[in-house]
């Protein structure tokens, strides 16, 4: 377990109207806690979302972020969870297979999007590429060019989608660099470290980011994020953050960091 903990990014949000009105002995006694789980790309929006419920519910909140692998693996080895936030759905089976999700209490929040990326500083960059547009026209651009072409591990769900779809395409001559699971960095450093090189990510890992080029997007490509209520004994807190994560200003935060909502 405690490697597991290492691989992942902890946020902790305390009520700011709990900590003005109530002493420290008696905060223990009357505050109520909440612990998610999410994905590395929604830290951004995810630790505003977390801030503003915890402000509005006098709660507690602690926010962990890593790949949904590191993330389901600490909650099967019993690290306490109570909303568990992806959308891999390799693991979300997984979590429910094994009973430890409520099944009746599952919130789809978001849509995402693959998108094919370089450096803004890519010398290589055609002005073919620069006007595709098209994402299949586009990699088969790269394919033909034998372009180096990053993914992430699998363990994430920007790297389940785009593994998914290279299987699903012929393009035997794109040079595929796998970043391991092992490999604990951004995969934005990734990118971004070799100024030749282009990557399949999700419009939420590079909406914001400046030293990106967004060349093509997948639009038809079915990324659900879902919200789930694990569980134990904190269930009924968890059910109210769903609710929350459908309120307008829960949604207006997805969207800024690229995330699409009805």
């Amino acid at each position: 377990m405690q490697n597991a903990k290492s691989k992942i990014t902890k946020i902790f949000l305390i009520s700011f109207f709990l900590l003005s009105f109530f002493s420290e002995s008696s905060l223990a006694s009357t505050s109520r806690n909440l612990t998610i789980f999410a994905e590395q790309n929604m830290v951004m929006a995810m630790t505003k979302i977390a801030r503003i419920y915890s402000q509005k519910s006098n709660v507690i909140v602690s926010v962990n972020f890593g790949s949904s692998s590191d993330l389901m693996n600490s909650i099967d080895s019993g690290e306490p969870a109570d909303v568990f936030i992806s959308a891999h759905l390799g693991w979300i089976e997984t979590l429910r297979h094994k009973g430890l999700i409520d099944v009746y209490n599952v919130g789809y929040i978001a849509r995402d999007e693959l998108v094919l990326v370089t450096n803004k500083s890519n010398p290589n960059l055609s002005e073919e590429l620069k006007s595709s547009k098209s994402f299949e026209n586009s990699l088969k651009i790269l394919n033909r060019n034998s372009s180096t072409l990053v993914l992430d591990n699998e363990g994430n769900s920007s790297g389940k989608f785009s593994h998914d779809l290279i299987k699903k395409n012929s393009l035997p001559n794109l040079q595929l660099l796998h970043k391991s699971t092992e490999d604990k960095s951004p995969i934005l450093n990734v990118v971004k470290s070799g100024k030749d090189q282009y990557a399949l990510l999700l419009m939420s890992q590079v909406k914001n980011d400046s030293d990106l080029e967004i060349l093509a997007a997948k639009k038809d490509e079915n990324i659900f994020y879902q919200a789930l209520v694990i569980a134990g004994d904190n269930m009924e807190i968890a059910r109210e953050f769903l609710k929350f994560l459908s309120s307008d200003v829960a949604k207006k935060n997805l969207k800024e960091s690229g995330f699409a909502v009805d």
